[in-house]
């Protein structure tokens, strides 16, 4: 999610998929609290596999995290923030 979000042109997306994750503000245009791009939209899903797609439990766990974890745009530095904030978490 954390490349999705920051390194797109890293990932050599087809211009399809560019968008496959939409933020809030791409699905309707009302000023909610997870308007910003820190939130991921979590779709619907309605079966079991649904709930097993990148599409759903990425947007999930991305939204799940601190938000000053989210704006870290170093891979590196985000590897490190998410590595402690699972050992803070799980303990």
């Amino acid at each position: 999610m954390h490349k999705y979000v920051f390194h797109k042109e890293q990932l050599g997306l087809p211009s399809v998929l560019l968008t496959y994750f939409g933020g809030n503000a791409l699905i309707h245009h009302h000023d909610t609290r997870q308007k910003n791009i820190n939130f991921i939209h979590v779709y619907t899903v309605f079966s079991e596999y649904g709930k097993r797609t990148i599409k759903y439990k990425g947007s999930k766990i991305w939204n799940y995290l601190p938000a000053a974890m989210k704006v870290t745009k170093s891979l590196q530095s985000f590897k490190y923030k998410f590595k402690n904030f699972l050992l803070q978490t799980w303990n």
